[in-house]
């Protein structure tokens, strides 16, 4: 196997808060059920049925907003701080 060497740190940070925001999922169980499904050679048919499906895409929206929204009402605070 050959192993792709590529800074991803990022995009996977902001895909584990899709999956584990509102979940019953820690980040931990996020990073070993992706190495899983990885492992296993799934990952693309994974990605793709996730990507196609209507519902999923509305809860990774959903959460993409919450995600927005928190950070906002935290820069809004900290402005009022200042």
């Amino acid at each position: 196997m050959k192993i792709r060497k590529e800074n991803i740190s990022a995009r996977v940070q902001s895909a584990l808060k899709k999956i584990v925001i509102d979940s019953d999922y820690s980040h931990r169980d996020a990073y070993e059920l992706g190495a899983k499904i990885i492992a296993s050679g799934d990952a693309p048919k994974a990605f793709s049925q996730v990507e196609s499906n209507a519902t999923s895409k509305k809860t990774i929206k959903e959460a993409e907003c919450k995600i927005v929204e928190e950070r906002k009402q935290k820069l809004e605070e900290e402005l009022r701080n200042l």
